[in-house]
């Protein structure tokens, strides 16, 4: 081997060797943008009965009554079908 390549061998082999990580700490200038945000939180609604829907004495289609997982009113979803989702992600009330 040459004196050339022996230098590059070490120089290859000196960057494989070497953990490739910074040695600096980061720093957050300001406010954090995900510490601060507020994320909406969701709960289970489960479906409790299913109604028809009566406006000026006509059957205006169905409206479906979900029970929620935690405390708090009852969430109603109108439709023109009587077929319901046994049950959904609903926005968590705040109490």
């Amino acid at each position: 081997m040459t004196c050339q390549n022996k230098n590059f061998l070490i120089v290859i082999l000196f960057f494989i060797l070497i953990p490739f990580h910074s040695f600096a700490s980061g720093k957050i200038y300001g406010k954090s943008k995900t510490l601060s945000k507020d994320y909406i939180k969701y709960e289970k609604c489960s479906l409790r009965k299913t109604e028809e829907n009566v406006k000026d004495g006509e059957k205006d289609g169905y409206k479906c009554i979900y029970k929620r997982q935690v405390k708090g009113k009852d969430v109603t979803v109108f439709q023109p079908s009587s077929a319901c989702m046994k049950s959904f992600k609903c926005k968590r009330e705040i109490q």
